[in-house]
């Protein structure tokens, strides 16, 4: 098949928008994740490929006679419908049919986790806020841990983080924000700049449900500015890690990001988007009080090397510090054991004093 110079400048993008190393973070097989991008890179549509491939994953799972077969099938499924969907920069039809079938596939992972997870609803202002509460085997723990993405990478995409810190004990909320996910998709949700509010409404449920636990944030691209808006605003906020964060919400000048931040905000207006997101910037005038750990992506191409630090100025926590990865790609996918494993032990030495 022919492939116009058009066709091939947009698959290319999809690729490195979902990357291999992306792909295989969120919990895509290396060799699944090669050949979706061969397929797409043939002239087929990204979303039918990846679509195509879910389809193939829930009929495994669906004839599985042993649970941790179902279990990482369905998985599998809900993986490659999070990819098939990202696609889709607007919310139309089919980012919500491919998205509420990804949300149906990680409902029968989450089922038979090796931890005990359950979807989790919380009401906020006309609407909605989901996510999935991640609970060691342990029936009390001293902390949770709320865990978010950022402008296309959400909740369901981080079991692996989620598992890493249950098995050091400590809870996990994996969340959908507002402008993120289902609690856009399905509850109406939007971003604006007082989007630390809805996530104090997390605090405020891992409280409710255990009360005198010590909270942490953890969040991931455009999250981790979130949850350093959110740390800053919310004093029950005891520990915050911020992984390949931008200082600052600024409107790029590219349609996908364009595309992807008027979906988040619910502003398709180029000048009063600008504008809405103006408030979200992290300028040091007023520091984050609490632990915060900063993890940094020396190959970063969408965050520049060195402008992390910015979350740390002000800080005397002694307890704070930023990783950063010479070779680190976004959100530091390609070091995705490394990151988990860093970050969920400083959870757990910060949370446990």
């Amino acid at each position: 098949m022919a492939i116009s110079e058009e066709k091939a400048k947009e698959i290319e993008a999809l690729c490195r928008a979902m990357s291999v190393t992306r792909m295989v973070d969120y919990g895509m097989t290396r060799d699944k994740a090669q050949l979706a991008h061969r397929r797409v890179r043939e002239g087929r549509p990204w979303d039918l490929v990846l679509e195509e491939m879910a389809r193939g994953e829930e009929r495994l799972a669906e004839v599985a006679d042993d649970a941790a077969l179902a279990r990482e099938s369905w998985h599998a499924a809900a993986v490659s419908l999070i990819f098939a969907q990202i696609a889709f920069n607007a919310d139309g039809d089919r980012k919500r049919e491919l998205y509420r079938r990804m949300t149906q596939c990680f409902a029968r992972f989450a089922a038979l986790s090796n931890y005990p997870a359950m979807k989790v609803e919380v009401p906020y202002r006309q609407g909605t806020l989901f996510g999935w509460h991640f609970q060691p085997i342990e029936e009390r723990t001293p902390a949770s841990v709320i865990v978010l993405g950022g402008m296309t990478g959400w909740s369901t995409a981080y079991r692996s983080m989620a598992e890493a810190l249950c098995a050091r004990g400590i809870a996990c909320f994996l969340v959908d924000g507002p402008g993120q996910g289902e609690s856009r998709l399905e509850g109406g949700i939007l971003a604006d700049e007082d989007v630390a509010s809805g996530l104090s409404r997390f605090v405020d449920l891992a409280l409710m449900r255990s009360p005198g636990q010590r909270i942490g944030l953890w969040g991931n691209s455009y999250g981790g500015l979130l949850a350093a808006h959110t740390a800053i605003r919310d004093t029950r906020v005891r520990a915050c890690c911020i992984n390949g964060a931008p200082a600052r919400t600024e409107v790029l000048p590219f349609r996908t990001a364009q595309e992807q931040l008027a979906a988040m905000f619910g502003c398709h207006d180029p000048d009063l988007l600008a504008e809405r997101v103006s408030a979200l910037v992290f300028d040091g005038r007023v520091s984050i009080a609490c632990a915060t750990l900063v993890l940094e992506g020396g190959a970063d191409a969408l965050v520049k090397p060195g402008s992390q630090s910015a979350f740390l100025e002000g800080n005397t926590d002694p307890r704070s510090r930023l990783k950063s990865w010479p070779d680190g790609d976004h959100t530091l996918h390609n070091h995705r054991d490394e990151r988990n494993t860093l970050a969920a032990d400083w959870f757990s030495a910060v949370l446990r004093l």
